[in-house]
């Protein structure tokens, strides 16, 4: 399974589903930058709690649909997009605040004095990718757990530290200059959001090939 490879098939996955996508992707898009502009004003605490998890739903509704466009085809999303909220949407975002805890008890090893950031950042280099495999399977109704995600991936370590950590810090350089120009913050947040489709894209292309390769050797 090479890097490079997916890297290239995550490109053309995405432009050969743009008018899919760019469809189904419109609303939670436009959403997407209401919020990033309500972030330049002076909003009170609480709208901005409301704000910052609303961004969270936004990002599951684009994940999944992304997800279910590359491994199951245009047809397997509404033309207009996910207009409703079902078990699946549940299920993902319950994953991603597990994750979200996961990552909040290793930050505790930070208090270890000298080495404890070091150690925490290593923890979780190594154990979100490791668990990353459920949102591509939750997204296209395989109900993967943490548990079926760590198996698939146990002979995958380096491919799934590769997907997961190091693409979105090599394609998220672009959207960091961006942001140190004057008055760029905001095409800065554009450019993320497209950033976010060949991330996404990249993680279904992995958890198709490892389950294939897995279920083959099975």
């Amino acid at each position: 399974m090479e890097f490079k490879k997916i890297i290239l098939e995550s490109f053309s996955v995405i432009f050969e589903n743009k008018v899919t996508l760019s469809k189904a992707l419109a609303i939670p898009f436009v959403i997407y930058l209401a919020i990033e502009v309500c972030v330049y004003f002076d909003i009170p605490e609480i709208l901005s709690w409301v704000l910052a998890a609303l961004a969270w739903v936004i990002y599951a509704i684009i994940a999944i649909t992304t997800h279910r466009v590359v491994l199951l085809g245009p047809s397997s999303v509404p033309k207009w997009g996910i207009t409703s909220w079902s078990k699946r949407e549940t299920y993902f975002m319950l994953h991603v605040l597990g994750i979200g805890a996961m990552a909040m008890g290793v930050s505790l090893l930070g208090i270890i004095p000298i080495i404890g950031a070091i150690v925490a950042l290593v923890v979780v280099f190594w154990l979100l990718p490791r668990f990353s495999l459920v949102f591509p399977g939750i997204a296209v109704d395989k109900g993967v757990s943490f548990k079926l995600s760590w198996e698939l991936t146990q002979d995958y370590q380096l491919h799934m530290f590769l997907i997961v950590i190091v693409l979105p810090i090599l394609l998220g350089i672009p959207t960091l200059l961006f942001a140190q120009i004057p008055y760029g913050s905001f095409l800065s947040s554009v450019l993320a959001a497209f950033v976010l489709l060949f991330e996404i894209a990249a993680l279904s292309l992995t958890y198709q090939q490892i389950t294939n390769e897995v279920y083959d050797q099975g």
